[in-house]
């Protein structure tokens, strides 16, 4: 499943910009791999009780990416936090 993005419709969490920083990646990071990348799991959080989802795709320079990410009625997609993926990551 690939998912559209608007810079507009996207918000990020401080713990997500945290990530973000520390890898050396940029909120564009983050639009290329949402748009490159695809759901590879969703999960049901009982804190929350929201369903968010796992997405693998490509920074802009090619490095392979992960999020998690929501949806929000007020913003569309809210960013939870980012990572670069790992060989393990894929298992």
């Amino acid at each position: 499943m690939r998912l559209a993005v608007s810079e507009q419709r996207v918000r990020f969490t401080s713990h997500s910009l945290d990530e973000l920083a520390d890898e050396g990646y940029l909120k564009a990071d983050a639009y290329h791999c949402i748009l490159t990348g695809e759901i590879v799991e969703d999960q049901y959080d009982l804190q929350y009780l929201q369903t968010k989802y796992i997405v693998f795709g490509d920074a802009r320079n090619g490095n392979e990416f992960g999020l998690v990410a929501r949806f929000d009625d007020s913003s569309g997609i809210v960013i939870i936090t980012v990572f670069q993926l790992q060989v393990d990551d894929y298992d």
